[in-house]
């Protein structure tokens, strides 16, 4: 699969909720996209990867088989496990075919737990 980087996280978002002078703590996030696909068909794949002191990770949103051009609505509920510093955390989509053209309509990632503010919408192109 080929990834392609759709969007940063930013800090307001995952650190919410985090702990004071915890070294290890968890967060779970509800994370949704609308992604409108042409060209080909095949798998696709929204993740969400971070990487922390303890290394790469990666956690799997929602996976969709696109079999005709259209949209396709990708979404789940991710736990995140941080170690220490944290250096980036975003959101990637996978493409099970080269030829796969990609169009995020819309991107949202918030907290479980928290009030769904506008911030929490990373893409929209409406």
């Amino acid at each position: 699969m080929i990834e392609k980087f759709i969007a940063k996280v930013p800090d307001r978002i995952w650190e919410e909720g985090r702990p004071a002078r915890l070294r290890i703590w968890e967060g779970e996030y509800n994370v949704a996209s609308w992604v409108r696909v042409t060209g080909a068909t095949g798998g696709l794949e929204l993740l969400i990867t971070y990487s922390d002191e303890a290394g790469e990770h990666r956690a799997r949103v929602d996976s969709a088989e696109i079999r005709a051009d259209g949209s396709a609505l990708l979404s789940g509920l991710v736990r995140l496990r941080f170690t220490g510093k944290v250096e980036q955390v975003q959101v990637v989509l996978m493409l099970g075919n080269p030829q796969m053209r990609f169009v995020v309509e819309e991107l949202y990632v918030q907290r479980r737990g928290s009030t769904l503010s506008r911030t929490d919408k990373l893409i929209s192109n409406y």
